[in-house]
């Protein structure tokens, strides 16, 4: 017995297409909210803003928040992940292809803090919300970048950019550095990335020569 459908009809599924339609409808709404979110808390700061003044900047109606997010505190650690992922491709093309110490500093800091001035809503968001940000330093997404770091420095020992130094002290010491000054500089005004680069990798380099090299034996 043979088919006599037409292929093309034949293969046309309407509920993979309305299964298509819902999946794009989910993939919309939730990249609606936090694109507001991410603007709400840009102006109100995450403690002073709400559910309410994120679904306001929206066409959806208030009980969708919850189809996606379970809170406010949910919904912010996502815009701050995806922050995050963008940073992590930054870095690949930044100090991942450093020749030198300096350049590998030098990369590393300019990313991150050229990444939060060029956008004037991701440097209020920094202004903002520096304290609710610094909580969210050990959750997956945000770690990310401190496993990428480590990655990355590991690499430059093997090239012979840096020297075999502890490898987890330095990525700490560059996160902390990057961090706690990129909190200086969204506070100043004019806010200076150039400035803050500078004294960042300075202050690196200044210390670097004095640091322990580590036994090649020895993991990180």
């Amino acid at each position: 017995m043979t088919d006599d459908t037409p292929p093309d009809l034949a293969s046309t599924d309407p509920r993979g297409e309305r299964s298509g339609r819902r999946e794009q409808n989910k993939a919309e709404n939730r990249t609606a909210l936090l694109k507001a979110a991410r603007a709400v808390f840009a102006e109100m700061g995450s403690g002073a803003a709400s559910v309410r003044d994120i679904v306001r900047r929206t066409d959806l109606a208030s009980g969708t928040f919850y189809n996606y997010f379970k809170d406010k505190d949910e919904i912010f650690e996502a815009v701050v992940g995806e922050l995050t992922g963008e940073l992590l491709k930054r870095h690949r093309e930044g100090r991942s292809r450093a020749h030198t110490a300096e350049e590998f500093f030098r990369k590393h800091y300019a990313v991150y803090f050229d990444f939060i001035v060029e956008d004037p809503e991701l440097l209020a968001l920094a202004q903002k919300n520096f304290t609710a940000i610094r909580t969210l330093l050990d959750k997956p997404d945000v770690r990310a970048l401190a496993l990428a770091l480590n990655e990355d420095i590991r690499a430059a020992i093997a090239r012979g950019v840096l020297p075999n130094i502890d490898v987890s002290y330095l990525a700490a010491s560059l996160a902390g550095v990057a961090f706690e000054v990129s909190m200086v500089m969204v506070a100043r005004d004019p806010v200076d990335p150039v400035g803050a680069t500078e004294f960042a990798t300075r202050l690196m380099l200044g210390g670097l020569d004095r640091l322990p090299v580590r036994d090649s034996g020895k993991s990180a």
